[in-house]
């Protein structure tokens, strides 16, 4: 594998929410299919469900009407209630991987939610990398926008608010 040498900074997506870090980590690594847009964001022409198996080497995965799984990327680190990290492989091959970093800290009484997309380099292509960065900058915000309106739990009336920077 080549890495390209040139600067494609990372997708960096920040949030406070106001519920526990456990909270906010079960409900975005344990309950995928409740917060990411499925019907905009998918591979397969069917797609029912999503999810991310809660171990290191789990798949992040989707899942057709059919019951075939489509791999997203590998969990590289499950560490609840602070830090989830996973490749991802969406339309890539394995060595282009992406890395998504995920951090979960105290702040208040609520949570500070870190989103990190990185790898851009690996795709050995300057224009490309920055093109391909530019969408998942407005998919993540789009899936940010998503859980942003969506409660923890349903039976709390919390809701997650945009971070003011």
């Amino acid at each position: 594998m080549t890495i390209a040498q040139f600067p494609v900074p990372p997708v960096v997506k920040t949030v406070s929410v106001r519920a526990t870090p456990g909270r906010v980590f079960d409900y975005f690594a344990r309950d995928l299919a409740r917060w990411w847009p499925l019907a905009q964001f998918h591979t397969d022409p069917d797609p029912v469900d999503c999810a991310i198996e809660a171990h290191v080497g789990g798949q992040v995965f989707e899942r057709a009407a059919d019951g075939r799984e489509t791999a997203w990327g590998t969990v590289v680190a499950f560490e609840p209630p602070h830090r989830l990290a996973f490749s991802w492989v969406i339309g890539l091959s394995a060595d282009q991987a992406q890395q998504i970093d995920v951090r979960f800290a105290l702040e208040g009484s609520g949570t500070r939610f870190e989103l990190t997309h990185s790898g851009w380099e690996k795709l050995g292509d300057a224009l490309a990398a920055a093109a391909l960065r530019e969408r998942y900058d407005r998919g993540w915000a789009t899936s940010s926008a998503v859980s942003l309106s969506m409660p923890i739990q349903q039976s709390e009336q919390r809701r997650f608010k945009p971070c003011q920077a």
